[in-house]
């Protein structure tokens, strides 16, 4: 059974989830922990397989699309073809082990093609790293390893 916990109070997300987690029994698998890359999200002591989010990294994008239409065009063009490949998968309603390869013969390769366009990006010189755009990139390329762990990971949801 999947479950979902938000946590609020004064602390960062990290403290919190780590109060939690720590009464959690330990022979469980890790916990996906879905969140931006900021790292006081991430619990210390106790481990979860982080998830960055792929909103927010597409929301970058969508902030400077005005100064950067094309190069963001095919990074968003590229990102609707993931949901759009996720939407199939829920519409099929495949097993979760179906899911996984499922994304990981759609999904996997335009996330493979567009990491590999935005270190190009950067490493060519095509854009610059304190721009809008560079900004974007690296939070995408700093995260994408995580940001893709739905494709990874058999019985575990991926929501947007």
């Amino acid at each position: 059974m999947d479950h979902c916990a938000v946590l609020y109070g004064w602390k960062h997300a990290g403290e919190n989830l780590a109060e939690v987690l720590k009464q959690r029994a330990r022979e469980l698998p890790a916990p996906i922990q879905m969140c931006d890359a900021l790292s006081r999200n991430t619990p210390k002591g106790v481990e979860t397989l982080v998830a960055n989010c792929l909103a927010h990294g597409r929301r970058q994008v969508v902030e400077v699309v005005d100064h950067f239409p094309e190069e963001c065009r095919y990074v968003l063009e590229t990102l609707g073809g993931v949901y759009h490949y996720d939407a199939l998968a829920r519409e099929q309603e495949l097993s979760p082990e179906q899911r996984l390869h499922f994304h990981q013969e759609h999904s996997g390769p335009l996330m493979k093609d567009l990491h590999e366009w935005m270190e190009a990006q950067l490493a060519e010189h095509k854009t610059e790293p304190n721009s809008g755009l560079g900004k974007a990139i690296s939070y995408f390329t700093e995260s994408l390893a995580e940001a893709d762990t739905f494709p990874q990971t058999i019985g575990r949801a991926h929501r947007q």
